[in-house]
């Protein structure tokens, strides 16, 4: 008899700590307005001041992934899912294997992970890729 009522509070102290801790996991998120303010007027959300278009647009931190789908014959340009980017000689880096590579190396059909920057047209030109 001892036997059962040690199992039964073995299985009381388990469910306890069970509910504790999803009772302290599962927390509740509420909006809350400070000190009862009302909401920001709409002219005043749209006369904040931007930052410039430069820094909105810098997406030099963002590494993005591809499949290189063609290299133009000067070695300028690269495909990229479909969209050609600029390669910048001396300003492009490549980097295969953890060693700088000429940027003539970049074969159709391998992967590549890549930063992209302002190009100096219209399009985009890669600041860095990595190659396996």
């Amino acid at each position: 008899m001892n036997d059962l009522f040690s199992l039964r509070r073995v299985r009381t102290a388990s469910l306890a700590l069970v509910t504790l801790g999803l009772s302290s996991v599962a927390t509740t998120a509420s909006a809350v307005r400070v000190s009862g303010a009302a909401p920001p007027a709409a002219s005043a959300v749209r006369s904040a001041t931007q930052e410039p278009a430069h820094v909105q647009a810098d997406e030099s931190a963002s590494l993005r992934r591809g499949t290189v789908g063609a290299v133009d014959e000067r070695a300028t340009r690269v495909q990229v899912q479909g969209i050609w980017i600029e390669l910048v000689a001396g300003k492009t880096q490549l980097l295969r294997n953890g060693q700088a590579a000429g940027l003539e190396t970049l074969k159709p059909g391998e992967p590549i992970r890549f930063t992209v920057v302002p190009g100096s047209g219209a399009g985009p030109a890669m600041k860095v890729i990595y190659a396996p």
